[in-house]
């Protein structure tokens, strides 16, 4: 009898394992996919899932429609908005300094020396 309970233990426990690790995980990130949705507004920035950039001009109630370039307008559902570009984060980019590598430092001395061949 003692096999038989042990057996149910280990099941048990595999149910727990994948709950945890597979499918509250699928519950968390769906909840975030509706927040983001939910949270979009005329005038974001947003993404599709097929990599198109665009401006929201209306969302009506399970449709977008972006801006993708001067008036020229294009009707997605919500489900096909990937992310949502936030302002923030181009604010940050702007404040990095920019960083010109093709130039050199006027104070910089270089010296070649010529291999020479050992006789």
């Amino acid at each position: 009898m003692q096999g038989v309970g042990g057996s149910i233990t280990w099941i048990l426990v595999m149910v727990a394992m994948m709950y945890f690790l597979i499918l509250r995980p699928q519950q968390k990130q769906r909840k975030e996919r509706e927040a983001l949705l939910s949270s979009m507004k005329k005038g974001d920035r947003v993404i599709t899932i097929g990599g198109i950039h665009g401006i929201i001009r209306a969302i009506k109630e399970d449709r977008v429609t972006l801006e993708i370039a001067s008036e020229i307008y294009v009707h997605f559902n919500k489900s096909a908005i990937a992310s949502i570009v936030r302002s923030d984060a181009k604010a940050v980019k702007a404040e990095e300094p920019e960083v010109d590598i093709a130039s050199e430092p006027e104070d910089a001395e270089y010296v070649v020396e010529q291999d020479k061949p050992e006789e």
